[in-house]
């Protein structure tokens, strides 16, 4: 059962503090007391949406915390849930709910302490609580929880359990099975690779020291466009001298050497 609500900054409500008798407990009022301030804080606990125009005037950040206790067959329900996702269990058979949301658009939730996402606090709301109204009913219109109440009908809790834990186990072996088709698949890839690698190393026919020759042929190659380069300043340098005489040596530039920026 609900065992507190704590309100703040919510609509008219500053901060309020509500501790809950056991058994019935009943709000009355005249119209515009804020009992529906209640039930609003209710559902923003429970996982609904959040307006921020909801949050009080002058006022940043809205805030409700709710404490329940539970019952043990509860308990093992929620802590079973929670553990799934990685979340606090409850001690003690008490859960903690808190949600704040301001007006610049932040939303955070916490269960028993951890941070939750809203859909998680939106399951454990519809484990835990129930809204009646006049023109709605939640649970009815859940197909999960039509589910539920139909197993429970038929007294199959224990086979839905059960399972429930095949079907995780089935669930686990199916990512096994594809983590190991992805390694396959990789494995395949790497083999097709290396294939043509090896292909194409052979089809190239190399043979024994043609690195040497090669190498040779990339420095020549490398040293043609210095070569062109030199020959015409040679050709250029007897043209202005006006001595055809490029076979004595007679018309080289002043300082010129063969060699000069060549990469051996």
């Amino acid at each position: 059962m609900l065992q507190s609500l704590r309100i703040k900054n919510l609509t008219l409500v500053e901060d309020l503090s509500w501790e809950l008798g056991s058994g019935l407990n009943v709000i009355t009022g005249e119209t515009g007391a804020g009992k529906s301030i209640i039930v609003g804080a209710l559902d923003l606990i429970l996982g609904e949406r959040a307006d921020k125009g909801l949050i009080r005037t002058g006022a940043d950040l809205c805030t409700v915390e709710a404490a329940l206790t539970l019952e043990k067959p509860l308990v093992a329900v929620i802590n079973r849930h929670l553990d799934e996702l990685g979340l606090e269990p409850c001690e003690e058979g008490r859960l903690l709910l808190k949600r704040s949301f301001s007006a610049a658009g932040a939303n955070r939730q916490f269960i028993n302490g951890s941070p939750a996402t809203l859909q998680t606090l939106r399951s454990i709301g519809e484990i835990l609580v129930d809204m009646h109204g006049p023109h709605d009913h939640q649970s009815l219109f859940s197909p999960d929880r039509q589910l539920a109440i139909l197993d429970a009908f038929g007294g199959l809790s224990g086979a839905v359990r059960e399972c429930a834990v095949l079907h995780g186990n089935y669930r686990d072996l199916e990512t096994r099975r594809a983590a190991l088709t992805m390694s396959e698949q990789e494995l395949r890839r790497q083999i097709e690779a290396l294939t043509f690698q090896v292909r194409e190393i052979k089809s190239a026919a190399l043979q024994p020291g043609e690195d040497a020759s090669v190498e040779a042929a990339y420095r020549v190659a490398g040293n043609a466009q210095r070569l062109m380069e030199l020959a015409q300043s040679v050709v250029h340098g007897c043209r202005l001298r006006g001595r055809p005489a490029i076979h004595r040596g007679r018309c080289r530039r002043p300082g010129w050497h063969p060699s000069a920026g060549l990469r051996s």
